[in-house]
């Protein structure tokens, strides 16, 4: 199946996947469409000359957070550019060596983005591209530790005491955090890992 990605121009909402060949591929292409926009990753996928072809709705938040000039929301952020240029030396250097970058972009001690890097090869462009996944790293932990308080009943503040261990907190750091005592901590995270072995068996029936 041929899929087309126009590019993002700033007067564009979300961006659409197109296919020509057949009614049947377009209703394929329009499913895998809302597939990627309902991704927790963002996805970009940029050319060697900084040209954003695509991002789904989650990169388009991630690049509002990153451009602190908000008439520029569809550039590429210098440090996600950055990366892209890694890989683009890497290609000239080893052209015939397959390269995948990871790194992470601290924007400050809240939020993190993992980001992955890696070629792409376009049917309809004629030179390859860069497919960017970027995360929202504390978004995500918190997400599991968010779904996994429902799972376990945990209680109110047994489930902000996971979401910080979670994110590796120590118990003091903990502690501070939620004004209690390193002891309390102790006391909540002694239920939580109760609970957990309560459910186990459940699970394994």
């Amino acid at each position: 199946m041929t899929i087309s990605i126009p590019k993002v121009s700033n007067n564009s909402s979300v961006s659409q996947l197109h296919h020509y060949s057949s009614q049947n591929g377009y209703e394929q292409a329009y499913l895998f469409e809302k597939v990627i926009e309902d991704l927790v990753d963002g996805i970009l996928i940029v050319t060697e000359r900084r040209e954003l072809i695509y991002l789904n709705e989650c990169a388009r938040r991630i690049l509002r957070q990153l451009n602190r000039d908000k008439t520029m929301v569809n550039m590429v952020p210098e440090e996600i550019w950055h990366i892209c240029q890694t890989l683009i030396n890497s290609r000239h250097l080893f052209p015939k060596q397959y390269w995948l970058i990871e790194s992470k972009v601290f924007v400050d001690s809240s939020v993190v983005f993992n980001v992955r890097a890696r070629w792409l090869k376009l049917e309809h462009v004629e030179h390859p591209c860069l497919l960017l996944s970027i995360r929202d790293h504390y978004q995500y932990i918190k997400d599991i530790a968010i779904e996994e308080s429902q799972k376990y009943g945990l209680t109110s503040r047994e489930r902000e005491t996971w979401l910080l261990h979670r994110a590796n907190y120590t118990y003091k750091q903990i502690a501070s955090e939620l004004c209690i005592t390193p002891n309390t901590v102790k006391k909540h995270m002694k239920n939580i890992y109760l609970k957990q072995k309560a459910i186990a068996p459940l699970q394994d029936e």
